[in-house]
């Protein structure tokens, strides 16, 4: 399985917006059940902030490498 269509999955089920239905308060004292769909989510997040450090990764490096031999920089 290739990065692109793995990072394709993770969208699919992920949806930032429901992150933020579940804000604590202040005054919550009480700690929240985890349930495996929360587990779940949290490991698709995970995932998808790897594969997003991997491709800056990648990018940086063809950014700020050496140019192959025989070739000029481009300005």
């Amino acid at each position: 399985m290739s990065t692109c269509e793995t990072a394709e999955m993770l969208l699919e089920n992920y949806f930032p917006e429901d992150d933020e239905s579940n804000q604590t308060e202040l005054n919550d004292t009480r700690r929240p059940r985890l349930t495996l769909r929360h587990l779940n989510k949290l490991r698709k997040i995970q995932e998808l902030k790897k594969m997003e450090m991997l491709a800056h990764k990648d990018f940086v490096k063809t950014m700020y490498g050496t140019p192959p031999e025989g070739e000029e920089p481009e300005f």
